[in-house]
């Protein structure tokens, strides 16, 4: 039985109020695994685009840079990763081509190590402690606005050096990006959203001069003064520091706001699934990957090719755009046993939620420490948890978005605080050792720990 693909428009914002809708996708990654979208009344630029929806084909295009450029290509004078070409093409970190994405990359990395995110657990837990208990107060809340779009607010906050009172300034400035309410079409701009990227333009410009004249120990002042000895430049200039502040704190803000949100939504459909996780904390790795695998906060990501070239036996021309949706990769029947069952202890998991190749998510790590913690603290503090009302979703399909879940929450009638406990020191911990347990024989001399003698580190 064959669909009529002619009746299919991707660009018609509507199809994905309610969600994403992974009954089209299903059909497209059997019936058309690489396939032209023609032009309709809603498609940004008036021009088809070539759409990929199985996780074989999106690999290919993720893992070959050179012929799918996050730039552009062909004729055409700039492009980007949104279906609608965007003249930021080139300047934001998440649209640039190496060697120019490379040399950004590794100066904002500077500012983002995992010491700099292991750091934060400590004081992300004890945050959404207090979100959490406050939540259980009140009994009935919003559960994004309470605790799945607070808490990676004020942790982009901390991380950035952003004063925590101007968070929910901020996301109102970004939001017009990842929700086109009424019936704007995808990236259309009007006067209010022309105002608010002028204001958080401006906001990131006088923040960048703070920073560079009085730095902190944050992650926007090692990022402004960073240098890279060998690169030309050495260092980030003032739109590279002013797109990469934008990028982050939109990405940072919104991405795993859906996410936690999304594994609310999950676990109420899959109650065992809650229950087994809740008997078993070692599955919480393999659950923070199925729920960013499930959750697919971003839809779709675009390349524009850069030369003729052939996928799936469709032939590409220099300048096409190439769409390719990762949360329909997430589902394929041909790598996901179970594609739609929501699974905790599902490994391995290939997903592509942190996208993949030159181009993987930077923020990958904050973003499962958040949804750790998160979860964490709900499974101490929350017995169950009920929806009150239907989820409301944002109308776009470039972000798998939930603007308002309604939630009953019943506190845990011994909940769980967990503290970590203060750094030892050399003489505390030596004293803590037990008489009877012999300590462990010295290590030879220029061996390091965990080498085996006459073998490199790291080799097997």
């Amino acid at each position: 039985m064959t669909t009529d693909l002619g009746a299919i428009d991707l660009t018609d914002l509507d199809r994905f109020a309610h969600g994403f809708p992974h009954e089209t996708f299903t059909v497209l990654r059997r019936e058309a695994p690489v396939w032209w979208h023609p032009p309709t009344d809603h498609t940004p630029d008036g021009e088809g685009f070539w759409s990929v929806h199985t996780h074989a084909e999106c690999l290919e295009v993720l893992h070959d840079p050179a012929t799918y450029s996050s730039v552009t290509g062909g004729d055409r004078p700039y492009g980007g990763t949104t279906i609608p070409d965007l003249p930021v093409a080139g300047l934001m970190l998440n649209m640039m081509d190496d060697p120019r994405h490379q040399r950004v990359r590794l100066l904002v990395s500077k500012g983002l190590t995992a010491r700099r995110i292991a750091r934060l657990e400590g004081e992300l837990r004890r945050r959404t402690e207090r979100l959490v208990d406050a939540a259980l107060e009140r009994r009935e809340v919003d559960f994004v606005a309470a605790v799945a779009g607070e808490l990676p607010m004020q942790a982009i906050c901390i991380l950035l050096g952003i004063p925590e009172d101007d968070r929910h300034r901020l996301f109102g400035w970004i939001e017009h990006s990842f929700d086109f309410r009424g019936d704007r079409e995808a990236f259309e701009t009007d006067e209010a959203t022309a105002r608010a990227a002028a204001e958080m333009f401006d906001y990131g410009r006088r923040l960048i001069e703070h920073k560079r004249a009085h730095p902190a120990d944050d992650m926007l002042s090692v990022v402004c003064s960073a240098r890279l000895p060998g690169l030309e430049p050495d260092h980030l200039l003032d739109d590279e520091l002013q797109f990469f502040f934008s990028l982050l704190w939109a990405a940072g803000a919104d991405t795993t706001r859906n996410a936690i949100a999304g594994a609310m939504v999950a676990f109420t459909q899959f109650p065992g699934e809650l229950a087994r996780l809740r008997a078993d904390r070692s599955l919480m790795p393999t659950a923070v990957e199925e729920i960013v695998r499930w959750t697919h906060p971003a839809a779709y990501n675009r390349r524009t090719a850069t030369r003729d070239t052939e996928l799936r036996g469709c032939p590409i021309r220099a300048g096409d755009k190439v769409v390719f949706w990762e949360a329909s990769a997430n589902r394929d029947e041909s790598v996901f046993a179970d594609p739609f069952r929501f699974d905790v202890g599902r490994d391995p998991n290939p997903h592509l939620g942190f996208g993949h190749g030159v181009h993987h998510c930077l923020g990958a790590n904050l973003a499962r420490l958040e949804i750790r913690v998160v979860l964490d603290v709900l499974l101490d503090r929350v017995a169950s948890f009920t929806p009150t009302g239907p989820v409301e979703w944002t109308r776009s399909n470039k972000h798998t978005g939930i603007r308002r879940l309604p939630l009953a929450l019943v506190a845990a009638l011994t909940p769980v605080t967990r503290r970590r406990a203060a750094p030892r020191s050399r003489r505390a911990r030596r004293a803590a050792r037990s008489p009877n347990r012999p300590r462990a024989a010295p290590r030879p001399a220029g061996r390091r720990a965990g080498t085996a003698p006459g073998r490199r580190p790291g080799a097997r």
